[in-house]
């Protein structure tokens, strides 16, 4: 190829302008005509006398962290094309490109290894809390903590949306005191959520997600609570501190009233907004390893209405094994009640907390 990269396999197509190759493992890679050097019917002899060669190849890097090896083709004024060592076209826009970094690595003939390791693909999402990076364009993805599991989708590079319920187990009754302690941690209603996401040059992002949960089984809400959460994340895709702050709207509560000489009559009673602040951490350690830290305080003094289930401050820290399509977190999550406020005798409590998270859809 003219960019000195070699695409080995068989043609099954060509044309004036295209050639269509089989690559290793089955898949179809597309090459222009016009950036084609030479074809040869078998591998070069330079090539069999090697068991190893030295190749030289590019990191795209872009604006939402994303890494992306591969070889430059060609650029115009809407589009840069890049091939991957798969041997596949990808394109993205010329505004979305922060640099290109070079990468030497010696690779063999019959396997090839990622230097780079696995990239973090789940850094819209923390713990509880999300980041001010939107989730990727046309990709669904699905997070599971205990029965705790969410759904996102990417729909353009600045909106997404989700949804996340618990899994109903009818022989899990949990009682009152469990129930209110929980509910910080594990919501046991449904949520449907979305975030819009905005770059600020490089490194500083910008969002506000908005969510709606369904009524609680504690107290007597006219509806669900509404949460704004403004975010503030800064730093790449892979390194990152996300600041929020955010406050829930909880409507109205109903009160029943009984009067031997008329009917019954409720009263709707507004409910003051629930305020709090968020702060999150997200930093990659090692090819394969990411640290999290998801925290949060509530502020204001504790009333029963609006309900934030006795929690003065939330900490979370947890190790996220990172794989191609998928990940795993493993960490603690910690509640500190407020002043008076105990839960089996002690004003604190600590879960620990297993995480999988799943990433769908085209490279």
């Amino acid at each position: 190829m003219r960019d000195g990269s070699v695409v080995r396999g068989q043609i099954v197509r060509q044309d004036s302008s295209l050639i269509t190759v089989r690559v290793r493992g089955g898949d179809l890679s597309y090459v222009e005509a016009d950036q084609v050097v030479k074809i040869l019917a078998e591998r070069p002899k330079e090539e069999q006398a090697e068991m190893h060669e030295r190749i030289a190849s590019a990191v795209f890097l872009l604006r939402d962290g994303t890494r992306l090896p591969g070889t430059f083709v060609k650029q115009n004024e809407t589009m840069i094309t890049v091939r991957k060592p798969n041997g596949q076209l990808t394109y993205f826009e010329p505004e979305l490109l922060v640099r290109v970094d070079t990468v030497w690595n010696e690779m063999s003939q019959t396997s090839r290894s990622n230097p780079d390791g696995f990239v973090n693909r789940f850094s819209p999402f923390m713990l509880l809390n999300p980041t001010a990076i939107n989730a990727e364009k046309g990709r669904f993805y699905y997070r599971n903590t205990w029965l705790y599991n969410a759904f996102d989708y990417g729909i353009t590079r600045f909106w997404s949306i989700g949804a996340s319920f618990v899994t109903p187990i009818p022989s899990v009754d949990l009682d009152s005191d469990d129930l209110f302690f929980y509910e910080g941690f594990l919501p046991t209603t449904s949520r449907l959520y979305t975030k819009l996401s905005v770059p600020l040059g490089n490194k500083v992002r910008m969002g506000l997600n908005v969510m709606y949960q369904d009524k609680s089984k504690l107290g007597y809400y006219t509806r669900g609570p509404l949460t704004f959460n403004a975010l503030a994340t800064f730093g790449s895709a892979q390194r990152n501190v996300t600041a929020g702050f955010g406050f829930v709207e909880r409507g109205k509560r109903r009160y029943y009233y009984a009067n031997p000489m008329s009917y019954p009559y409720y009263l709707d009673t507004p409910i003051e907004n629930q305020l709090y602040i968020t702060m999150g951490l997200m930093q990659k350690v090692s090819p394969s390893l990411t640290v999290l830290s998801d925290n949060r305080v509530n502020l204001g003094d504790y009333s029963y209405y609006p309900n934030d289930f006795g929690e003065r401050v939330s900490l979370s820290f947890a190790l996220r094994i990172d794989r191609h399509r998928h990940a795993f977190d493993l960490g603690f999550y910690s509640q500190i009640f407020r002043d008076g406020l105990k839960y089996k005798e002690l004003p604190f409590r600590m879960l620990p907390y297993l995480s999988y998270n799943l990433s769908i859809g085209r490279e």
